[in-house]
């Protein structure tokens, strides 16, 4: 993390307190349980109920691999307690550049997977939302705009790290804003 030193300076990113830098909640869109603006439908009556399925940050736990968790801090039935981030740290042996494997999970539902390579190199290769191979249900899962900032801002604080929100396109809710490979 660029407010974290280089992978290799005296103070490496294991020894930070990720807290600082990690988004502190986050809102999720997801297939019919929510809108396209992350607020929770009522499975009854079709309707909005105005509240957000928003995950607060909750533990962060690390050894070889960091794991963000996020709890609801809601009460809807059938939407998952929690959010997890598991970020592995891989050093690539080029010029003390490093990778992060990011894979994003739901619930027991592996929704996506990652790997971000120094400057802004994304590969995707798990991916459940719209024309997924993996999640034949064709149902959106994404992050709201916000939340995906949160997101560019974390990834960004890692030193050589620079994508933008575009790069994140496949956590978004536009259908037509990435197709997987």
């Amino acid at each position: 993390m660029k407010y974290l030193r280089k992978f290799f300076e005296y103070k490496t990113i294991y020894e930070e307190d990720w807290h600082k830098f990690v988004p502190d909640g986050l809102v999720v869109i997801k297939g019919d349980t929510t809108n396209n603006e992350g607020e929770i439908i009522d499975p009854k009556t079709g309707e909005s109920t105005g509240k957000k399925c928003f995950y607060k940050l909750g533990n962060i736990m690390s050894d070889l691999v960091y794991q963000v968790t996020y709890d609801k801090k809601f009460e809807t039935p059938g939407i998952p307690e929690t959010l997890e981030f598991d970020v592995a740290v891989i050093e690539n042996g080029n010029n003390n550049k490093f990778e992060l494997d990011v894979e994003i999970t739901f619930g027991d539902l592996i929704c996506a997977g990652f790997k971000i390579t120094a400057p802004n190199v994304i590969s995707v290769y798990q991916y459940t939302s719209y024309f997924s191979k993996n999640d034949p249900s064709n149902t959106v899962f994404a992050f709201d705009e916000d939340s995906l900032s949160k997101i560019v801002k974390f990834f960004n604080s890692f030193d050589s790290i620079n994508i933008d929100r575009s790069d994140l396109n496949f956590l978004d809710k536009n259908p037509d804003n990435y197709r997987p490979n």
